[in-house]
């Protein structure tokens, strides 16, 4: 049996907020926001504001199943699933996967005062899944037979979700928002062992970065991709205020140390 093919697909690349005008179309000025479809099933990571493009096409599509997962609740990171048009949709539905802390405060992001409805009262089936960290798992009632997914606790103000995919000899792991304090480094690097893509925070360059943000810098994704054997590494969550001519440069100065560097632009297509 010929084995399928996972296609990613970039829909938003920056952290904190999104970025406007014309300095950012190159790159893209939406923030984190990732599908991976694997044929049998879509699982999104992150909730930015790059997920109302991606809900867009789905409409299109009549797409009823997808499967986000929430990497923790700062606003980047969800802002795009207020305005989802999925929610609204009575043949969609909608799996959310977080912490249980994510998934507790989630449904209360989403509904009054801070939103004219609430989650139990989207017109899609929308249905909570809680996330422990350490222990794979699989997608909620049997989707994708064979998909395993497994979570790591990150190093980031108010905690953070790394997850993992494997499935048939691919993988792909999702690691945004980390800094790499304490012992994260060795966790991270055991963690994305062997992986086809490790898509990396890279929302600082080398120069800029902050101790106590949160963040990491595309330098520390190569010394890690490199550590962990990763086949590639996928740099994205720019800084707000990075244009497209200093990204351009810092991808020059990434791919000079390691040729299988990238940096994500919207709408960029990557098959594993």
């Amino acid at each position: 049996m010929v084995q399928q093919s996972w296609c990613v697909k970039i829909w938003g690349v920056r952290g904190s907020s999104p970025a406007l005008g014309s300095n950012f179309l190159e790159y893209g000025g939406n923030t984190s926001c990732f599908s991976v479809d694997l044929g049998d099933a879509l699982v999104v990571l992150d909730a930015g504001s790059g997920l109302m493009a991606l809900g867009e096409q789905l409409m299109s599509k009549k797409r009823r199943r997808v499967d986000i997962f929430i990497s923790h609740l700062h606003l980047d990171h969800v802002m795009g699933l207020f305005s989802f048009p999925l929610l609204y949709s009575r043949w969609a539905e909608i799996y959310l996967y977080g912490s249980p802390n994510t998934v507790r405060e989630l449904a209360h992001l989403v509904e009054p005062p801070l939103w004219p409805i609430g989650l139990a009262d989207c017109q899609a089936k929308v249905r909570l899944q809680e996330v422990r960290t350490d222990k794979p798992f699989s997608l909620a009632r049997g989707a994708a037979p064979g998909l395993t997914v497994t979570a790591l606790g990150g190093s980031h103000p108010g905690g953070c979700s790394y997850y993992r995919l494997d499935r048939d000899r691919r993988s792909l792991v999702y690691a945004l928002d980390c800094e790499l304090t304490g012992d994260a480094a060795r966790r991270l690097t055991r963690f994305a062992g062997g992986t086809d893509l490790l898509i990396w925070d890279a929302a600082f360059a080398p120069g800029d970065l902050k101790p106590g943000w949160g963040h990491s810098t595309w330098e520390q994704g190569i010394t890690l991709g490199q550590t962990a054997g990763a086949k590639r590494v996928l740099m994205t969550h720019y800084s707000t205020g990075y244009m497209d001519d200093f990204l351009r440069e810092q991808e020059q100065l990434a791919r000079q140390a390691d040729s299988r560097v990238q940096f994500a632009r919207e709408k960029m297509v990557i098959q594993l």
